[in-house]
This record gives C-alpha cells, structure tokens and sequence, in this order.
C-alpha cells in the first residue's frame, strides 16, 4: 500500500475458486473454506462446531444474508473466533446440497436456500435453519444470537449434540418397505391428491408460494397421450383442464418475462402475480419441452410462442454462442430485487407514444398506481392475446410493442448471470431444442443441441467422465447422477432427431459408466454421488421429483428404454430391483414420485414395440416429414447408417433396401417384413398403435 486513502480489500479462502457464487463471497470478512477436508480437520483438531452455508448466484435471500451478515465485521469475528465456516454452492456439488437439504428438512420440516447448518467436526448436522436477520424480526432470533447459542450448547451440551446427530444419521439411512398395503392403485392415487391440490381459479397446484413443477405437467401429458387407459379414473375434460389453465395461468402471469422471454423461478403469491425474479436454465428447459408438447396434443399457437419465446430468451441471454447454456439470471441489479423487470407507469409514459401506451395499458394490465409496490409487473401479454381471438395484426402489434419494451429495458443494467454450463442442466436444454425441432422444423433449434452436445463431449475425459460443469471453457470434473441421466437422455433424443448411431453408441457407453460408478447392486440403489467421492458422511439418494424428475428415476427409465430395444437384460435386471425398492415409496408418497409411477406404468404396459430406421445417410428428413414418429406414445424407435455394425444382435440383419430409409417394426423382438415405403410402414403403424 502507498497511502493511507488506499482501499484495503479482504479477501478468504474462496479467492480462488471458479464458482461464481463462491466468489460472490470470497471480500466477506468472514474467513470461508470451500468444501474439503481440510476444515474439518481444523474443527476436529480445535474442537469447534462447523457452520456451513449451501446457496447459489442467482439466490435473493441468499445475497440479503451476505450483506447482512457475512460483511458485518461484528458477526465475522465471532463467527471466525468460535466456527469454522465453510460455503457451498449447490449448484457445482448437488450431492453435498442435497444430504444436507434433507438434514434440514428433518431438523426444521421445511427447506430452502440459503442453507445455514451447524456440524459437528464429524461433518453431521444437529442444528440448522434457512435466512436468518441480522437483529430479531417478527418472532425470530438474529443470526448473533442463533451463534451465540450454537457455540453455548457446543461447549456446554455435547452429549446432547452428538445424540441429535446419531439420531439424524439413522433417519437418513432409513428406508421405507413394505407394509402389506401394497397399492396397484398408484394413478388413482395421483389423480385423487393432484384434484384436491389443484388450484382452479388459478391454475396450478398448493397454494402460495407457487412454483410451475414442470414435473407435474409432464405427469399430466403422459396421462393426456395414454387417456384410453385412464379414462375410468378421472372426465378428459377435467384432465384438460388442469394441463390448459395451468399452463395459460402461468404464462399470463408476471412469473413469466413477457418482454424478454422465460419463466422466473416462483412466485410469492398463488395467482402467479409477483414472482422472486431469479431465472433458472432447468425450469425453462423443461418448461419449453412441455409447452411444445402440449402445443402438438392441443394444437394452440399460444403453446407454441411461449416453447420458442423460452428458446429465443434462452439463446439471446444464457447461451454461450450457441455452444452451451448458462445456468442462472439473479434477481437482482442495481442492488434491488426485481429492478430490471418492473415498470413505473410515468416512465412508459414518458418513453411510449400515446397509442404504444395504450396498447401496453390493455395488453400488460398496466395502471399508475400498478400491482406491485405503486410499480407494475407486466401480466397477461401474447396469450391473452391469442386466447381472445386476436388476428395476426394484432400479434404483429404486439411484437412491436415487445421490441420497443426491449429496447428501453435493455438501457438498464442487467443482472448477473452465472455461466457455468451445467451438463444436467445443458442436457435439459438439448431435449427442449430437439421438442421444439420435432415441433417446429426449424433446423436452428437441432443444430444448437447438436452444437451443445459437442461441446460438452469434447470435454469429456477418454473414461466417460463428463463435467459437472464447464465455465470459461475449463471443465469441473466432479458429476453427479443426474449429469448421466439428463445428458443421457438428450443423447438418446438425439439419435431419434437425427438417426445417427453415434449418439446412440455414446449413450450406451454411458450407461454403463453410470452403473459402475453410482449402482451399487447390494443395496439396489443408484446414488446421487459417484462411488468415488468419499467426502460425505452419507451417500445421497435422488428419491423425489423435486423441483425436476429425480435423477434416479429419470436414469432406471433410461435403463428401462435401452434394455427393452437392446434385449440387454441386465439392464432390464437392474431396473426390476429397482423398481422392487422403489414401490413402498410410490406407494407412501405418490404427489413425489409421479416419474417413477410414470415409469412403473410404462414397464406394465410396454408390448416391446420397437422400430429400426436402417438408411444410407440421406433422406433421413422425409422420414420425420413423412411419418412425425416422435410423437407417437409407447413407440421406442431409433435408427442408424447401413454401413454401420453395431454389434448388436437386434440389429443384425437389418439393412437398406435400395438405398432408401427402411424400416423394421418388431414386437417382442419379432419383426414384420422390412419396407422402405412411407405408405407400408404407416399402415404398419397404425395397427401397432391400436396396442401401443
């Protein structure tokens, strides 16, 4: 330093990590390990409690406690004095997140970012909560305080501690089984809990706060498609009702970015009015693919605009050049929550023309005194619209409309965006592009996944172990279950979009990857952690759809769809132990675990309908102008080039004929005759799906 005016900067021991969010807090005062042994070793060796704290960059109560707390010299110095600290981001270590997001659930019956634990040296949790103020509000102790009795009962009640933690530790390990009341009943069961829960004015389920569970919806679309098998159990009309009005609520709501595009990730209220502003890459994946799936069930061009909107959102603002998708937008800017997405009424009124005004007053629901805190949150937008009958003039006026709004909005500072480039997550996104291809034929959307696709291949290492994430193009190698399984999954969409074996060949690979490093045959579990990493005091499990498809589900269907077309049966082996573990839990808590249901209904109906596309790299186009395969319900397809052995006895035998597409439809490994007429293998179809 050369002078006293000089600024002097603190830095702790998250200066140098990659993660964003670990940086976000890297000038605390508070003196921070990133997870490792090592700090553990400190508590152990000074016998102190360890507090952790779990959060993420685009988190808004998590940014509150930060400045709050962890810069408040005070609250650093004893917490630096009697803890020792350590901050997570759950975002680059699920695994840890999710062991102790289920501790803290135990310990206080709900959950929720930022997670605040205490632990023992021994890395076990015996007293945890969420935010907590910096001075006592409405009924609750201020962090001081919550630190002061920590330590107290550290020094003070160790016996104590320990037996809260030992007990912890059993309920963790605990699994449920049978008890005899086995239920055959499980969409039954669903269909009874998902009415009850259903929101009729609003659209949506439970009440405030109110999130779109993307998973929900996709439980709903393969009830939609399947609905003759179901019929008995609940009127399509209703069926219908709760996809339409949750989706047309939900995209009229200001939980939706009706300038920018996508969904933000929740709102406080039930009639998804005022959202937290935070945008994640995983909600508006999922919620693009079922938009477009809807849109090709029901036909509405509003479905339609709200899947692309998404898209066009996600690559003009989270795309890195096409080559992968960031994972987050905070909430926040210019230190304010919500500040670059709500609108003060005299500002439009300055910026607009009086017909642009007037328009936005109708088309946005926009008022001077607004809905918001005297500001407005732009609600209804294009699919009122559209849901009123409005003509293509008026869908041009609006996009007009849109673009103007853009153009001021964008002359604010935008909020932060965390570029790490999830694999899960980009797996996510890669379905939606080629949902949105199949739904669309627009070529952009499957160049993008193929391009994504890539990039996240080509930092893979040569024993099939993919990132965690990849920010400024350097790879974290630190996966977890559900980087296989979504990335996986978008392989497999994939193939099906593009009838290139490789993709196929390297989903296989894959899969294989995954059962060496996450089945462990004796318990008949997949865990959420790589039997590799050996720094958690229990190995997670991903049971629940929450707040996506559990990962463990979306994998064991994998599982399910490979050893099917494969014939391989020990990945049919290995999903029927699974399954066997899983009933008590479907069973017991059906409204988390519609994936698995799902799954389950799909293995019980499954006639083993499989279709070949054999071809010679050209032509592959017509077959999805010709046929739309892809949507086809219970139909496992996928194809590949004529000059290509697989090695594979399913597909032995199985060429070309005259150098065009030709397709094999077996049932039960039994094939009718091949044919490369589009007519032969429609008729062959539409026999087929009368059992599908």
């Amino acid at each position: 330093m050369n002078g006293s005016d000089d600024l002097i900067v603190m830095t702790n021991k998250l200066i140098n990590e990659i993660s964003p969010y670990l940086q976000q807090h890297a000038n605390n005062p508070v003196d921070w390990y990133p997870w490792s042994e090592k700090p553990f070793q400190i508590a152990k060796k000074y016998d102190k409690p360890v507090f952790l704290s779990i959060g993420y960059s685009s988190c808004h109560w998590c940014h509150v406690m930060e400045k709050e707390s962890f810069s408040d010299n005070a609250i650093a110095e004893y917490m630096n004095s009697n803890f020792v600290s350590i901050k997570v981001d759950r975002e680059e270590r699920p695994d840890i997140d999710s062991i102790y997001m289920e501790s803290l659930q135990a310990l206080t019956g709900s959950g929720g970012w930022p997670a605040s634990l205490f632990l023992t040296p021994d890395k076990i949790p015996f007293f945890a909560g969420t935010y907590f103020p910096p001075k006592d509000m409405h009924g609750h102790p201020s962090f001081k305080k919550i630190l002061e009795s920590v330590h107290e009962h550290y020094i003070h009640k160790k016996e104590t501690i320990n037996s809260i933690g030992t007990q912890l530790k059993k309920m963790l390990l605990t699994e449920l089984e049978e008890d005899g009341l086995t239920s055959s009943d499980h969409v039954k069961n669903t269909l009874i809990q998902l009415t009850q829960s259903f929101d009729s004015t609003n659209g949506g389920f439970s009440n405030a706060p109110k999130f779109p569970q993307p998973h929900i919806l996709e439980y709903l679309y393969y009830l939609k498609i399947n609905y003759h098998r179901y019929q008995s159990l609940i009127p399509e009309n209703q069926l219908d009702q709760m996809i339409i009005q949750s989706i047309s609520k939900m995209s009229k709501g200001g939980i939706y970015d009706h300038i920018g595009g996508g969904f933000h990730r929740y709102t406080v209220d039930s009639n998804w009015q005022t959202p937290h502003f935070e945008k994640m890459l995983y909600d508006n994946a999922l919620l693009s693919n079922i938009y477009s799936k809807f849109y090709e069930e029901y036909d509405q061009e509003w479905m339609k605009y709200i899947s692309e909107d998404i898209l066009g959102y996600l690559n003009k603002h989270m795309s890195n050049k096409f080559i992968g998708y960031y994972a987050a937008q905070d909430a926040d800017s210019e230190g304010e929550e919500g500040k670059y997405y709500i609108w003060e009424f005299n500002e439009l009124k300055d910026k607009l023309s009086n017909n642009d005004l007037k328009m936005a007053t109708k088309v946005f629901s926009l008022s001077k005194k607004g809905n918001f805190e005297n500001k407005n949150i732009l609600t209804k937008g294009l699919v009122d619209i559209y849901e009123n009958g409005g003509i293509q003039e008026n869908v041009d006026e609006f996009n007009n409309l849109k673009a103007h709004l853009n153009n001021i909005r964008n002359k604010k500072e935008q909020p932060f965006t965390d570029k790490k480039i999830i694999t899960s997550w980009n797996g996510m996104t890669i379905t939606a592009l080629i949902q949105n291809y199949f739904s669309s034929s627009k070529m952009e959307y499957l160049n993008q996944a193929i391009n994504s696709t890539q990039y996240i291949l080509n930092n893979t290492k040569n024993n099939n172990l993919i990132p965690r994430y990849i920010i400024n193009d350097k790879p974290i190698y630190s996966p977890a279950l559900e980087d296989y399984a979504f990335f996986i999954e978008s392989l497999l969409k994939l193939n099906q979009a593009t009838l290139n074996y490789k993709w196929l060949e390297i989903a296989i690979l894959l899969t294989n990857t995954v059962i060496d490093l996450y089945w462990d045959d004796k318990s008949g579990y997949m865990y959420e952690s790589s039997k590799d990493a050996k720094d958690l005091f229990v190995r997670p499990k991903s049971l629940y759809d929450n707040p996506y498809t559990s990962s463990f589900s979306k994998m064991t269907e994998i599982l399910y769809v490979l050893g099917s077309f494969l014939d391989n049966p020990n990945y049919l082996n290995i999903v029927q132990k699974i399954m066997n573990k899983m009933i008590p839990y479907i069973d017991k808590i059906p409204l988390h675990t519609l994936s698995w249901i799902k799954t389950l209904e799909k293995i019980n109906y499954d006639q083993k309908y499989h279709l070949f596309i054999i071809h010679e790299d050209k032509d592959i186009d017509l077959v999805f102008n010709k046929l739309k395969i892809n949507n086809i319900p219970n139909l496992i397809y996928f194809g590949k080039s004529n000059t290509i052995d697989t090695g594979y006895q399913v597909f032995k035998d199985k060429k070309s004929i005259d150098g065009i597409p030709t397709f094999y439809l077996c049932k039960s490994y039994s094939c009718d005759l091949p044919t490369n007429s589009f007519d032969d293998i429609k008729s062959q179809l539409k026999n087929a799906i009368n059992n599908l």
